[in-house]
């Protein structure tokens, strides 16, 4: 397995299997998809699940440790979310090369994250890696496309307009990477 080509959250050992909690965002999955085929053919969810997505939070517990319990109050803080929209805005690159589509706003996604590391404190965003945690859909660069080639390819579809409805519970492992849960918002009794 090339791990470089792997993106594995800050506080993951490269070839561990993880878990994470994810929006999907299938407006975007045609931007992601191909370029994931080229770059991340490993990572391809063998249940053909969407690829584009904002990460929440990862590393969450390792897959053999899920259990009912763990996906029961998932699905109970979800239920109590409300689906949202939001535009993908615009194409922008970490200092260490990721580059990704910058979701608008960003508040939502900042409060999720927040509460769900306040839930299960032993899993910070990223392995407590950063100070701040951006929210961001990755969209990897196959060789020979860098962060302005794809600005240019994207500046007619952008800002792309989105609406988040669920989050899936994934497992990720080079050859295995598949939905484990779906956590629908808002179906909460009022």
């Amino acid at each position: 397995m090339d791990t470089a080509a792997v993106p594995v959250p800050e506080g993951t050992e490269p070839g561990v299997a993880f878990s994470s909690i994810v929006i999907p965002v299938r407006e975007a999955e045609t931007i992601v998809r191909r370029r994931a085929l080229q770059v991340w053919p490993g990572l391809i969810p063998r249940d053909d699940g969407v690829i584009a997505h904002i990460t929440l939070l990862a590393p969450f517990y390792p897959p053999e440790k899920i259990d009912d319990a763990v996906i029961r109050h998932l699905e109970e803080f979800f239920a109590d979310v409300t689906p949202f929209g939001f535009a993908l805005t615009g194409v922008s690159q970490f200092p260490h090369g990721v580059t990704y589509l910058s979701p608008e706003p960003a508040s939502t996604f900042r409060l999720l994250t927040q509460e769900l590391h306040h839930m299960f404190p032993d899993f910070p965003p990223y392995g407590g890696a950063f100070d701040d945690v951006v929210p961001h859909l990755t969209v990897p660069l196959p060789d020979g496309e860098d962060a302005e080639a794809l600005r240019t390819a994207l500046h007619r579809r952008l800002p792309l307009d989105a609406h988040a409805t669920e989050a899936t519970l994934v497992h990720v492992e080079e050859g295995d990477t598949h939905v484990i849960a779906t956590l629908p918002f808002g179906i909460s009794a009022a």
